[in-house]
């Protein structure tokens, strides 16, 4: 069962002389922020699940942000996020079949945002959310939609029922995916059929042991946007490209946070969304980080300051 609720705010920590982003949002705001807290693309994906808790965390942590000269919540709307049944005991075909209504909900959803000519901030969630984005995208613009995406992995896997794998395999499929760039790729994780298509596609890739300091880092972005310049892109990242980050593939060979937010800054100004997804507070196998949430807000505090300034 799929739902929708919007958020409480009653989780805002008032103090005198202080104002909290939460006491200043604005249901008119060009960003509208939503939660998509699942983990059955991630499961689906033979992952762990645990990225549903993502959402209460980066919530609390987000509306709890000072108010002042450098983020203001009169521009931010947070819609609210889904409610979903995560059937821990479904088989992958199950799980499966079930993203493939999660896609549905999600897209009417973005569709409205983007008809409206915001921009929507999607946290997840798996990173099989990406495909209903981008149909959206392409439902409302009649394009392919182009997209930069910090991640691990690629996310182009073969087409057998939608997953966190595979949702720009299925958008390019579908003609909803335009150019694809991919930074921070792990060769080790990418299997040879994949890089494959993604060659067929024209994608480009920009692995992680070739961005061993900041300066390069830097310029690869300042690259990529360069080539996508004067075009509108869709901004994706994968909590599990950071180091340390608890996330569905969490690893300690990772980017630094503050990369993170370095490229949410740089790719902001032409951003057409921003999905970040995979992150957690606390996975199926017990782990725990109750400190993700802040990281998230953090990100998403990043990508607002580079549009706005």
């Amino acid at each position: 069962m799929i739902s929708f609720k919007g958020i409480d705010t009653s989780q805002i920590v008032k103090r005198s002389g202080e104002r909290r982003i939460g006491e200043t949002l604005s249901p008119e705001g060009s960003f509208v922020i939503l939660g998509i807290p699942e983990s059955i693309g991630v499961r689906a994906n033979y992952g762990i699940g645990g990225t549903e808790t993502a959402w209460n965390s980066f919530i609390n942590a987000f509306l709890n942000l000072q108010e002042n000269r450098f983020l203001s919540g009169k521009n931010i709307c947070i819609k609210g996020a889904f409610e979903i049944d995560q059937h821990r005991d479904w088989s992958v075909d199950q799980l499966r079949m079930a993203v493939t209504h999660i896609d549905e909900a999600l897209a009417i959803q973005v569709k409205e945002i983007f008809a409206a000519g915001k921009i929507p901030i999607v946290i997840g969630g798996g990173h099989n959310n990406a495909y209903p984005l981008l149909k959206s995208a392409f439902s409302v613009f009649q394009k392919k939609t182009n997209v930069i995406n910090l991640d691990a992995h690629a996310d182009f896997r073969h087409l057998e029922g939608r997953h966190s794998g595979n949702a720009f395999s299925y958008a390019a499929k579908e003609g909803y995916l335009g150019k694809y760039s991919v930074l921070g790729l792990k060769k080790e994780y990418a299997p040879e059929y994949m890089l494959h298509s993604l060659e067929k596609h024209g994608a480009e890739l920009h692995f992680l042991d070739k961005l061993p300091d900041f300066r390069t880092f830097d310029r690869v972005i300042q690259k990529v946007l360069q080539e996508y310049s004067g075009e509108k892109y869709g901004v994706e990242l994968d909590v599990d490209v950071l180091a340390h980050v608890l996330s569905s593939a969490m690893t300690a060979h990772g980017l630094p946070i503050p990369w993170a937010c370095h490229y949410l800054r740089l790719t902001a100004p032409n951003a057409l969304y921003l999905h970040i997804c995979e992150g957690a507070t606390e996975l199926y196998d017990g782990r725990t980080s109750p400190g993700t949430g802040k990281v998230l807000a953090e990100l998403v505090s990043s990508f607002i300051q580079g549009f706005v300034h």
